[in-house]
């Protein structure tokens, strides 16, 4: 059986927005399974002693140029979020209590938390913007609650960034493949390259 497509991503990363829904497509046009792994790229960077690269003006100016840019190439709807950087833990607890029992919604759930920050410029970081996503129309308050909140969501997110420190993964979106690795979303091309030319064993 072909291996999954692995994607390790941060609610927080426009790059991680724009790369899910033509990883979604590679993966169902080559029968292979598709894996999310959200992360918080700044803990993993933490634990890799790694700063942070936006603190630098000229990347920091790049970055906001290339993120518009990007957006218009892949024709996602996007509006820079104010603030520019936050820590996406509500999110990414959120979607790994959900996906524990519903692993087939996942790329719904996902789909809708990145739409509501980067198409809407909703905070992420406020539970009842999160409670609002049409996918948990039917969860009670309290259900909610207990996914943003309770045991099962952090200790999977922090299972998460665990594994993606283990992966040596070097930011979002990172996709492992059959044992090989792809940064970026500029990477999308050589992921279709190689799922159409497997590596030799």
């Amino acid at each position: 059986m072909p291996g999954a497509l692995r994607l390790y991503l941060d609610f927080a990363s426009p790059y991680s927005y724009f790369t899910l829904h033509s990883l979604a497509r590679l993966a169902d046009e080559h029968g292979r399974a598709l894996e999310l792994r959200p992360i918080l790229l700044w803990a993993v960077f933490k634990q890799q002693g790694v700063a942070n690269p936006l603190e630098k003006p000229a990347r920091r100016r790049y970055f906001l140029e290339d993120v518009t840019r990007s957006a218009e190439f892949f024709g996602l709807p996007f509006r820079i979020p104010e603030p520019l950087q936050i820590s996406a833990h509500l999110a990414g607890r959120l979607y790994h209590a959900w996906t524990a029992t519903r692993p087939q919604d996942g790329l719904r759930l996902a789909s809708e938390i990145f739409e509501a920050f980067f198409a809407r410029a909703e905070d992420i970081t406020d539970p009842a913007v999160l409670a609002a996503l049409p996918c948990l129309s039917g969860e009670t308050p309290e259900a909610i609650r207990v996914m943003i909140d309770g045991p099962k969501g952090r200790q999977r997110l922090s299972d998460a960034v665990e594994e993606a420190c283990a992966a040596n993964i070097t930011g979002v979106p990172f996709v492992t493949l059959d044992g090989e690795s792809f940064f970026g979303a500029d990477r999308l091309p050589q992921i279709a390259w190689r799922l159409q030319h497997p590596r030799m064993a």
